[in-house]
This record gives C-alpha cells, sequence and structure tokens, in this order.
C-alpha cells in the first residue's frame, strides 16, 4: 500500500526532474548556438551525427528521432543541404526514400553547438545541485514502476468492461 509520505517523495522527485527538464528546454531552444545553427537544426544534427547503424536515417527515421512530422523534417533537410550541412541521396532500391548524412562541414558546425549544449546541460545540473538531481534520477530509475502504480491507483478497484470479463471468463 502506498503511504502519503511515498506519494509526497515521488511528487518532490519528479518536481526536481521537471524543474532540470524545464531549465534544459528553455536553454536549447531559446539561446542562438554556436555555429550559427538553429535549434532544430543542431537537433536534427546531433541525431545524424550519433546514429548506431551504419546505414544512413532516411528522412522519415530522422523525423521520428527528433520528435517532428515528415513535412518538417523534409523542409529542413533541404536547408541544412543547401547550406552544405547534409548530403542527401534517393534509394536506389526505391526512390521514396531519400537518406540523409551529415557532411563535413556540418560536423564542423555542429562541434562548437554541441560544446554549447553541453554547457547549458551543466548548469541547469549546476543549478538543480548534482547531488539531489543524481538522487532523483536514481529515485526514478529505481521506483519508476511502484512511481507509476501509486500515481494510477485511486484507492478503488477499476471496474472492467463487460468485453474484457468475457475475454477473461468472468
Amino acid at each position: 500500500m502506498t503511504t502519503r509520505h511515498s506519494l509526497t517523495d515521488t511528487y518532490r522527485t519528479m518536481a526536481h526532474l521537471r524543474r532540470f527538464f524545464e531549465s534544459v528546454r528553455r536553454t536549447i531552444t531559446t539561446e542562438p548556438t554556436k555555429g550559427g545553427l538553429t535549434p532544430a537544426q543542431q537537433f536534427a544534427l546531433l541525431t545524424l551525427a550519433g546514429n548506431p547503424s551504419s546505414d544512413p536515417l532516411t528522412i522519415g527515421d530522422l523525423a521520428r528521432e527528433t520528435f517532428a512530422t515528415m513535412n518538417t523534417t523534409s523542409a529542413l533537410v533541404r536547408r541544412m543541404e543547401r547550406a552544405g550541412l547534409v548530403r542527401t541521396t534517393r534509394s536506389p532500391k526505391d526512390h521514396r526514400f531519400v537518406y540523409v548524412k551529415l557532411t563535413a562541414s556540418g560536423e564542423r558546425r555542429l562541434r562548437p553547438s554541441t560544446a554549447a549544449v553541453v554547457k547549458a546541460l551543466r548548469a541547469a545540473a549546476e543549478e538543480q545541485g548534482r547531488a539531489p538531481l543524481r538522487a532523483a534520477f536514481e529515485t526514478w530509475f529505481d521506483n519508476w514502476g511502484a512511481v507509476i502504480k501509486a500515481l494510477s491507483s485511486s484507492g478503488r478497484r477499476l471496474r472492467r468492461t463487460p468485453a474484457a470479463r468475457r475475454r477473461s471468463g468472468r
């Protein structure tokens, strides 16, 4: 059974993490990046540079990885290609697929931008306090299942639909 104390601890931990993430979000979306990149370009280039596969990402892959729409990502890739940051090629097997690769120029422009983001992350961590932030992450990772259960339980049993009761044989 979840106690009020554990819910208070959960809320405190979540608030701490939320403040950290909000601080990071504000910094990396409002501060101009070094290297003259927009935040969207910086995120896309980071995603391309950090691609763990030896296969290049498609525009669709890049859209999914950066939480953007296909239309937004296509336009972004066109602008980055005109700026020499990426190179695109069509799949020889299926011309609907367009692969995106980071160019040497894109990588050079990404370095100072990434350094600025790392600096922002560090500043946000320092602002929140490293030890409490580390403890909040550890608490979350160690107890996330219990946290979700505690927050989703309302103290009463949820009623099952007739279809769910028929499927379970009850």
